[in-house]
């Protein structure tokens, strides 16, 4: 197998100022920076109660096609809802800070031949102190959106019936019901539509994603916790077009809101054997912890587990705690041995990093993960311990650059050496990378082993030529 080559990173500012996250990530290569915290996991826009990220399929009648699958949910940059649950419906709520929400209405057709049908999205409107979706960008957004480009609905995957409306789109509203209302072009007559109705042929072996920008427009008065519906439904015709014989399938997003997300302690460390439970995160909002549960604990490797196991597993998770009303909150938690190792099971002995001059005098196995607000480097130090130093990330470690940092091919930070430019990204897209080893520089400057892990970025996996 041909050996990795390593790549180094700088901060173009000023050190300390890279955060350490604490998930252990299967990556390896190199970087020069300094550390302040832990990247913390956080809480979430959209909080999932019920459903699953299987699509919906259509009823299996013979009469029909039969052939659609698809999927309704909520999304914001970067998050998003899930799709169903075993009975075509799902739950989720939504913080009020969200700013910019999509209904997603995805089908796929799985079938060599284009299909003929509609698809009817009744969008929550008077639904008591549940949330009330509006069409737009925000409640003062001017701009409009009744369109097919503005829909998401592409030329390449979709063939609207212009008989029924421009690009087979209609529109319902409390006023003009039946699907009769034609809007003027006006944002307000586009907050007036509560129903969609998109009517034409899905291309063979194509996906059409429907988005419909909207926006919580009773933000005073809804009260968190309680559910508003998002109902659709899908008629498949018989034949493509004979709209005399069909099949039709429903299902429901039930929508809530949350103000607060869960408060709790975003590291937690303990020893094998001890009960995972909420109280041990001590969260404080809810007071008591009232209601809080762990509903998801995620290995370092990303896979989802059981609290017995995590329990009696050294090891690094991320646990989300849920409450009702409340928006999930993810923490990280650190199990170690009685001795306070978290390598592997058995206890790691390492050399700090006050001593450490090639990588290969790194160990293979992650060592206790610490870090703080210095980035001072250990130099008095030599005694072997589980970490390489109080201040410096372990290998297995994913560190981000707050601030704007380049990727270069050695230690010899040059124009010529530079791969890459990462520059200054808000929190959510900050690059990252894993720390998977040590280096000193001639003058005895450490330097980190790391590997872009900035999925689905040009830089991803980046290598040295």
């Amino acid at each position: 197998m041909k050996k990795s080559r390593v790549l180094f990173v700088t901060l173009l500012t000023s050190l300390g100022l890279v955060g350490v996250s604490a998930t252990n990530l299967p990556f390896v290569q190199h970087l020069n920076f300094g550390i302040v915290a832990k990247a913390d996991v956080g809480s979430s826009l959209i909080t999932n109660r019920t459903g699953n990220m299987n699509p919906i399929l259509t009823p299996n009648d013979a009469s029909s096609d039969h052939l659609i699958q698809r999927s309704i949910f909520l999304s914001t940059p970067g998050e998003s809802s899930v799709y169903s649950s075993g009975s075509n419906y799902s739950e989720t709520s939504i913080s009020r800070k969200i700013t910019n929400l999509t209904l997603n209405v995805w089908m796929q057709n799985k079938s060599s031949k284009d299909i003929y049908l509609t698809e009817f999205v009744v969008l929550p409107t008077d639904q008591g102190n549940g949330p009330i979706l509006k069409v737009g960008l925000s409640s003062d957004s001017d701009q409009y959106l009744l369109n097919p480009k503005s829909l998401g609905l592409k030329d390449d995957s979709w063939s609207g019936d212009s008989s029924l409306g421009v690009g087979g789109i209609r529109y319902s509203s409390d006023a003009v019901p039946g699907y009769a209302f034609k809007p003027d072009g006006s944002i307000a007559q586009q907050k007036q539509v509560t129903q969609f109705g998109f009517t034409g042929t899905i291309k063979a072996n194509s996906i059409v994603k429907i988005a419909i920008p909207v926006y919580l427009s009773n933000l005073d008065s809804a009260k968190d916790g309680e559910l508003g519906s998002v109902f659709d439904t899908i008629y498949n015709y018989q034949g493509n077009t004979d709209l005399a014989k069909f099949d039709s399938d429903g299902s429901y997003l039930y929508v809530g809101t949350f103000t607060n997300s869960i408060k709790a302690s975003e590291e937690t460390t303990t020893t094998v054997g001890t009960s995972i439970t909420p109280s041990l995160f001590k969260v404080t909002d809810p007071a008591q912890a009232a209601g809080v549960t762990i509903s998801k604990v995620v290995d370092s490797n990303g896979n989802i587990t059981t609290l017995d196991k995590a329990s009696n597993t050294v090891g690094k998770y991320q646990v989300t705690l849920s409450a009702p009303g409340y928006g999930d909150t993810t923490v990280n938690l650190t199990v170690n041995n009685a001795g306070g190792s978290t390598g592997g099971g058995t206890t790691t002995t390492t050399t700090p990093a006050a001593t450490l001059t090639p990588a290969t005098n790194v160990p293979t196995s992650s060592s206790s993960s610490t870090s703080s607000s210095s980035s001072s480097i250990p130099t008095t130090t030599t005694k072997p311990s589980t970490s390489v130093g109080s201040d410096i990330a372990v290998k297995g470690e994913a560190v981000y650059g707050v601030k704007k940092i380049g990727l270069y091919k050695s230690t010899n930070f040059t124009k010529a050496n530079r791969i890459a430019w990462y520059p200054k990204q808000k929190r959510a897209n900050r690059p990252m990378f894993v720390v998977t080893g040590y280096k000193r520089t001639s003058n005895g400057t450490l330097r980190y082993k790391v590997r872009d892990v900035n999925h689905g970025r040009k830089t991803a996996c980046k290598r040295h030529p």
